[in-house]
């Protein structure tokens, strides 16, 4: 989260304090946050899992696969597959 609170020029705990409207942790806010724009590009852009990785800031292609598998349920390309109808 630290990194997160960086890069928008605020502190961990000014973050933290922010989302509670929200109903959520700023954790789990992020985390929604995250795999929203990823069902976003993954739907309605061409690009690939590891290109979408890359955009998100994930280290990996393997570690946002992972990521969007723990929160979805479903790999990145059947998450696109299911969304597309294929």
């Amino acid at each position: 989260m630290q990194d997160y609170a960086n890069t928008l020029g605020y502190s961990a705990r000014t973050l933290s304090c922010a989302t509670p409207a929200a109903g959520v942790g700023a954790k789990e806010f992020i985390d929604r946050r995250l795999i929203l724009e990823a069902k976003r590009l993954l739907a309605h852009s061409d690009q690939t899992a590891a290109r979408i990785a890359d955009r998100l800031g994930f280290s990996s292609a393997t570690h946002f696969s992972k990521y969007f598998h723990q929160r979805t349920g479903q790999t990145p390309i059947a998450f696109r597959n299911a969304i597309r109808g294929i």
